[in-house]
């Protein structure tokens, strides 16, 4: 939580509070030039010194992106912060490690590979660049390489829209949850910070959205984001499961991971079939299948223990089998679903894929005209459960200057998942039929 309101702080005061604090974790998300980096490194550097308890060693890293990064920004700066009378013998280059006479080391790393940190216990850590480190690598590698020596971490960086990491700390500086009081939230801007001609030159250069996350620090909306329309109070709701209306399934086949979306149809629609889209209509998602190292099997087996007594009817979307480059899906994918007699006996029930995929354009267009159209009017709805589908909601955008999508790590799966069925039930313009591969029976 945030222990105090820094807005209201002068920048000094604010480096001040962060230089005194206790908090195990601390986000601190400041504007370029603010000062933040050199604080963190003269934090642990100052804890060298100091010895937990009679018979232990204590050890600390710094951290950046890349190994190559954390040499050429951090290895020498830090370096000379630390008096030469604090060094054991000669520092280590190649593994970028200072030993001290007080029995304490530090370690400068690169987290393109985390398992420098893991293995280790350790008593403190910086994480800079915050939003271009690996999302994931705090919550897999570093939390649990600070738990049994109770150490502490600050994860530092300017508030980015974009970058790899970029989600993950804004979540963590915005809506940590699970530290309590152990952790404290810092913000502030760098423009009362640098001299009135550097600010003046950035002005002329920068567009506002750029100046205002670089230099004051603010936490911006994704330019370029592809699901513009989805709003994550607006479009977020606990949306009810009904027993008497089909289960429609969004499935994107990719193996690591393989996401797929459960979601049913309100309306007239869900009453008179699946052709045509009368404003009434409302898609909820329901809930969400996201598994690592599996395959399509496995999936159903665990759609059907969520919905084992579901008799309403099952209803697949997917991508075209085979008739792209880059498909995803295979012929095997849907076999599977056809032959799965737990999902086929049911009244209703249907596998539709398109002879062709559609243009990534129409999927993505189809998505926010449900999620907000030109009258203003909402018929898409997520459960709050939802958690891979809604960042990845918030998270995807497009390659600067262009339309592709901007899709790393797992970006993208879930969201095309979600994709294939409203682009089908919900087409924009003319309805071009689906591929049944095998009809109601």
């Amino acid at each position: 939580m945030i222990t105090e309101a820094w807005e209201v702080l002068r920048p000094h005061e604010l480096q001040s509070r962060l230089w005194r604090t206790k908090a195990r974790f601390v986000g601190v998300a400041a504007g370029r030039g603010s000062g933040k980096t050199e604080l963190a490194r003269r934090r642990i550097v100052r804890y060298l010194p100091v010895k937990k308890n009679l018979y232990s060693t204590c050890q600390y890293f710094y951290a950046l992106p890349t190994y190559k990064q954390a040499r050429r920004v951090a290895w020498r700066p830090i370096l000379r912060l630390i008096p030469k009378e604090w060094i054991q013998g000669q520092p280590n280059e190649s593994e970028m490690r200072v030993d001290t006479v007080f029995g304490s080391s530090l370690y400068i790393v690169g987290l393109d590979k985390p398992q420098r940190v893991e293995g280790d216990q350790w008593d403190g850590c910086v994480i800079d660049e915050s939003c271009d480190q690996k999302p994931g690598h705090f919550e897999r590698s570093i939390v649990p390489a600070l738990t049994h020596k109770n150490g502490w971490c600050w994860r530092i960086g300017v508030p980015k829209r974009v970058g790899v990491g970029a989600h993950d700390f804004k979540e963590f500086c915005l809506n940590a949850t699970g530290f309590g009081t152990d952790y404290e939230y810092y913000n502030w801007p760098s423009e009362d910070i640098l001299t009135p001609a550097q600010i003046e030159w950035e002005r002329e250069h920068l567009d506002p959205k750029d100046y205002r996350e670089q230099f004051l620090a603010s936490w911006e909306s994704i330019s370029g984001a592809v699901f513009y329309a989805f709003d994550n109070v607006l479009n977020v709701r606990e949306v009810q499961y009904d027993p008497k209306l089909p289960l429609v399934i969004g499935s994107d086949f990719n193996v690591d991971p393989m996401a797929w979306v459960i979601g049913q149809i309100h309306g007239d629609m869900a009453q008179k079939g699946r052709y045509g889209t009368p404003d009434e209509t409302e898609f909820h998602v329901l809930d969400e299948l996201w598994v690592r190292n599996t395959n399509t099997g496995e999936c159903l087996d665990r759609l059907h223990k969520r919905f084992a007594s579901h008799e309403s009817g099952f209803e697949f979307f997917g991508d075209a089998t085979s008739r792209a480059r880059n498909t995803r899906a295979s012929t095997s994918d849907y076999v599977q679903i056809i032959n799965d007699t737990r999902f086929s006996k049911h009244i209703i029930a249907g596998v539709y894929y398109p002879k062709k995929n559609p243009s990534r354009a129409n999927r993505f267009a189809a998505c926010n005209a449900m999620f907000c159209n030109a009258n203003n009017k909402r018929r898409c709805f997520v459960h709050p459960r939802c958690k891979n589908l809604i960042k990845d909601l918030n998270q995807r955008g497009y390659k600067e200057n262009t339309t592709e999508p901007d899709d790393y790590g797992d970006i993208g799966h879930i969201t095309d998942a979600l994709g294939y069925a409203i682009h089908t039930c919900f087409p924009l313009g003319t309805r071009v039929p689906s591929a049944k591969i095998f009809s109601e029976t």
